[in-house]
């Protein structure tokens, strides 16, 4: 049962991931092998997720919005033009009319607008330092983010590394064991402790592979690509 709620776990995570809902039901078919993860620097990557990540994007639009709000509160000062004119004929009949036209023109200025004009620039200011600090900690959650899954994935590849040469290193010690055993060197109990070491070697690579794929999938996620990025990821594939 914990080995099968992990499972369900992961597979919930795998979904929300890729933009599922965490209940939809998964069923892999492909088998995972170890693929190392693309080289991705830090540069790139964090281009990647300032262009992708949905969040960021929205911070930016609030920003350039609070932006344009300022910016309309503050033309409120400038005097506005109004310059209309018309132009036509009058007359009883069509042999006898005569030209008529008429221009006006209205000067706005806001003599008595100013506090208002003031107050709602203050509360633009306001709003505009809202909206960009609230980009400036995105975008710092991003980096953090980021590299974070960048550490993550070279910690997890040289724990591959290491866990496949602890294989090596306990199949010719296991194949040592059986030689000696064969020549009457020694007693089954060392081949015994040789196939438990190996065991325990097989197991810690396939948990090494599993935190590789996880950290690769991570670094999907933080760069907001989810869905076009984790299957690059995870298979080694280079992007088109």
């Amino acid at each position: 049962m914990p080995a099968e709620n992990a499972v369900a776990k992961q597979r919930m995570m795998l979904a929300r991931v890729i933009g599922l809902s965490a209940l939809q039901p998964l069923r892999l078919t492909d088998r995972m092998e170890y693929a190392p993860a693309p080289v991705v620097a830090l540069e790139d990557a964090l281009v990647i997720a300032y262009r992708a990540r949905p969040d960021y994007q929205s911070a930016l639009a609030n920003l350039h919005a609070a932006e344009l709000q300022k910016r309309a509160a503050e033309a409120e000062r400038i005097p506005g033009l109004v310059v209309s004119g018309d132009y036509g004929f009058i007359g009883p009949s069509a042999r006898d009319f005569e030209a008529t036209w008429t221009a006006t023109a209205l000067l706005n200025i806001p003599i008595f607008e100013g506090g208002r004009i003031r107050a709602e620039i203050l509360q633009a200011e306001a709003q505009l330092r809202d909206r960009r600090a609230e980009a400036e900690n995105i975008r710092g959650a991003i980096e953090q983010d980021v590299a974070a899954a960048l550490l993550d994935i070279a910690t997890a590849r040289k724990q591959v590394e290491t866990a496949r040469l602890n294989v090596d290193l306990a199949n010719q010690t296991l194949e040592q064991a059986r030689d000696r055993f064969a020549a009457g060197l020694t007693n089954n109990i060392e081949v015994i402790q040789a196939q438990q070491a190996l065991a325990g070697a097989n197991e810690q690579s396939i948990d090494s592979v599993y935190a590789h794929n996880v950290a690769k999938t991570m670094l999907a996620r933080s760069t907001g690509d989810a869905e076009g990025a984790v299957l690059r990821f995870l298979t080694g594939a280079k992007q088109e």
